[in-house]
């Protein structure tokens, strides 16, 4: 969604009930099939003062202005400054970001860590992007994949997605505003939901085996996801992410499937292209539970 004339400072005001309204519409049906959907006190977001800014290429509380250019940049475009919504992130952070124009709009790819004791489940990331003078152009949210699985400790046996404490999640938002001149964009301004959950780790979902497969159309990746939990599961989907040499997500491709994979069972897939490839990749499952 495209925003109006708001400078920085007015982008506190309201934002976190804005993102609450976006989550539970986009977000409460989907999850329903395989998480929870609960609220992180440590990822409420705090009203008033301007965005925390960090600089540096990789930075503990997340990332700055981006310093290289090339395989090794983790900000790309290099002059643009990732700031954190103060109190809005909880124990995630960026360490990594590409914005780029993609085949039909501008798209953003960033890259978080979890660099608490506590896994964030049902994590969402969402994004404000401003000009130089510091009007708002642009704004997204989509969820944060994971490559780890979690039980409740309630007795109800529900499982929940969680990024692990140490854990990279990687989120794609690919519908910014296609006029949106790359070059006018001085900001990127983010803030974190998740749920703080009483959780014990299980096997998941794991995809292995992913191969670059490089055709006259482009490059596809191909790989098997593996269902190491104790129910069946349906509509799997494998989203790999191309990376650049340090991990910064470059583009995604998708394969789903209709199918039902019991316990023990697995899914080959091939995504569709991805129009920028890199020299390394990151992957990441879903599926949802199927109801006994």
């Amino acid at each position: 969604m495209t925003a109006g004339a708001a400078k920085l400072p007015l982008f506190m005001i309201g934002w976190t009930t804005l993102l609450m309204f976006i989550l539970a519409k986009r977000f409460l049906i989907p999850a329903a099939m395989l998480l929870p959907l609960a609220c992180s006190s440590e990822a409420n977001s705090s009203s008033g003062g301007a965005p925390t800014q960090t600089s540096g290429g990789e930075a503990s509380g997340g990332a700055g202005v981006g310093e290289d250019i090339g395989d090794d940049a983790l900000i790309v475009p290099e002059d643009l400054t990732i700031m954190a919504l103060p109190g809005g992130n909880g124990v995630l952070n960026v360490i990594a970001l590409t914005l780029r124009k993609g085949p039909t709009n501008t798209e953003l790819y960033a890259a978080l860590r979890n660099d608490g004791d506590i896994p964030a489940c049902s994590a969402a990331v969402s994004v404000e992007l401003y000009d130089k003078t510091q009007q708002s152009l642009a704004a997204g949210i989509n969820g944060l994949l994971t490559q780890h699985f979690y039980r409740l400790t309630d007795g109800s046996g529900t499982i929940a997605a969680c990024v692990s404490p140490g854990d990279v999640t990687m989120a794609a938002v690919t519908d910014l505003p296609s006029d949106m001149v790359i070059e006018d964009v001085g900001y990127v301004v983010y803030w974190c939901s998740y749920f703080a959950l009483d959780v014990v780790p299980i096997d998941g979902l794991t995809i292995s085996q992913v191969k670059a497969v490089t055709g006259g159309a482009g490059t596809a990746y191909t790989g098997t996801l593996l269902n190491g939990l104790d129910v069946a599961v349906s509509n799997p989907s494998a989203t790999v992410f191309s990376v650049n040499r340090v991990g910064r997500p470059l583009g995604v491709a998708i394969a789903s499937g209709t199918v039902q994979i019991p316990p023990g069972g697995s899914w080959a897939f091939e995504t569709n292209i991805v129009d920028t490839p890199g020299p390394d990749q990151a992957a990441y499952p879903a599926a949802a539970i199927v109801k006994q």
